[in-house]
């Protein structure tokens, strides 16, 4: 099952059509159609985190058994042919601790208007 059809399982068993979801993660309805149809090959990791948040699910979950390989052709993007295996081998354990941070800083923000808007 490619990554689209996983997206659109969760977004309909979170019973949200796509121009809910596609508001959700910040794109159009359009790109979310073309994601989700297997019109677009390719999904930045940005945005994959994004869906990977919304839908509380690792990026594990998003990855076949046999996306990983030596397709050289995608230059590191998600897509259906793969990842290009020429990445670090701690590539995303990196990529989740990059995730992590990018949460424990969104909290801090969060934290800083709270604090702003109490002085105010």
């Amino acid at each position: 099952m490619n990554i689209g059809t996983k997206i659109k399982r969760l977004r309909e068993d979170k019973h949200l059509s796509q121009n809910e979801l596609a508001f959700e993660l910040g794109i159009s309805q359009g790109t979310l159609h073309n994601i989700e149809s297997g019109n677009s090959k390719k999904i930045d990791f940005l945005l994959m985190d994004k869906v990977c948040q919304f839908f509380d699910k690792d990026f594990e979950y998003f990855l076949d058994a046999g996306m990983v390989n030596n397709v050289h052709e995608n230059h590191g993007q998600v897509g259906e042919i793969g990842i290009v295996n020429n990445f670090p081998e701690n590539f995303l354990e990196e990529f989740k601790k990059l995730v992590e941070i990018n949460q424990a800083n969104e909290m801090v923000i969060q934290d800083l208007k709270q604090k702003l808007n109490t002085k105010n």
